[in-house]
């Protein structure tokens, strides 16, 4: 049994933990100032920007009156009809559906490509040479989805250079843009030249920090380009990839707003509509559903958040690395 004594020396020596801890933080926060004065920022914008908005998902528990604003204006009643609403209407699912569809075609095609693109990117040996196709590549990531889909359109358009040529070879035009066979194709194929340049940056970044001592030992045992790629590099980038894939499973319910909005059209809705896309057209069209349009997107964000959690935990049971520890 422990006496008085006992137990006040346990106190006293966990204050004094406490008083330790709090010397070391402050130690840390001086030495580190600089760092900290960055931050601060990066801080001040996700609050901005990301927190302070959050007040207006309550929006979807509301009766919107614009001239009372977001507080001022009633509670729903029943609270939940407008989450009611968006499950029952006639275009959600098929939303839902195309998101999952793109998103699953780009985590397929898209993330692997700047992986790819910084392997092969490696194996340039010369410095010219290479930062001119790192230029070529890196440049389309500068250029607005709005221009972007407007090269689009005049490459595969129907007045567009692809059918312009095969008009001069006697076939007939093809409205590629209209036809839901190749929309598909076309959106993933200009979604890779534009952001698989950049997306490179982040794994050429941690194939410099491979230690040159493996490439030379995978050398002497008689490995060619190939199987230094397969052998060494990519098990040395697997922590980032897996980084990287889980960001992107996060963001499955994100196929990509401003790729989709600049090149689909109402012909192809049926495959393009994506949940962005359709709570743009609900809050913005259809008499400014501002209280749906929220619900949307407030589900949308909890699948995402769901997504990311799982894909966590399955990653870190398979690699026993995650993006962030559950357990802390």
């Amino acid at each position: 049994m422990k006496t008085f004594s006992d137990v006040k020396t346990e106190a006293e020596a966990a204050e004094e933990k406490k008083r330790q801890k709090h010397k070391n933080f402050r130690r840390r926060l001086i030495e580190h100032k600089f760092v900290y004065l960055m931050i601060i920022p990066v801080v001040l914008s996700y609050l901005i920007f990301s927190y302070y908005p959050m007040y207006g998902l309550v929006l979807s528990l509301k009766k919107f009156r614009p001239s009372q604003g977001i507080i001022g204006s009633d509670w729903a009643n029943p609270l939940f009809v407008h989450f009611q609403s968006v499950f029952s209407a006639p275009y959600f699912w098929r939303s839902i559906k195309n998101t999952l569809v793109i998103s699953g075609l780009k985590i397929c095609f898209c993330f692997p490509a700047p992986i790819l693109l910084a392997l092969f990117m490696n194996e340039v040996r010369l410095s010219g040479y290479k930062k001119g196709i790192q230029t070529i590549v890196y440049l389309p990531n500068f250029i607005s989805w709005v221009i972007f889909g407007s090269i689009v359109y005049d490459i595969f358009g129907y007045e567009g250079i692809v059918n312009n040529l095969l008009d001069a070879m006697g076939f007939s035009r093809k409205a590629f843009m209209s036809d839901t066979g190749w929309y598909y194709p076309i959106l993933i194929g200009f979604t890779i030249l534009k952001d698989a340049g950049w997306g490179s940056i982040i794994y050429m970044a941690a194939i410099s920090a491979v230690s040159p001592n493996l490439y030379e030992a995978a050398t002497i045992d008689g490995c060619g380009r190939f199987r230094m790629m397969r052998s060494v590099t990519i098990p040395c980038i697997s922590g980032i990839i897996t980084i990287q894939f889980l960001l992107s499973i996060g963001n499955i319910m994100n196929a990509g707003f401003d790729a989709i909005f600049n090149t689909y059209n109402v012909q192809v809705y049926d495959v393009a509509d994506i949940l962005d896309t359709y709570i743009y057209r609900t809050g913005f069209g259809d008499g400014g559903n501002f209280e749906m349009a929220t619900a949307i997107g407030l589900f949308k964000s909890v699948i995402n958040f769901a997504l990311l959690l799982s894909a966590n935990f399955i990653v870190k049971k398979i690699n026993g690395v995650g993006i962030y520890e559950l357990d802390d």
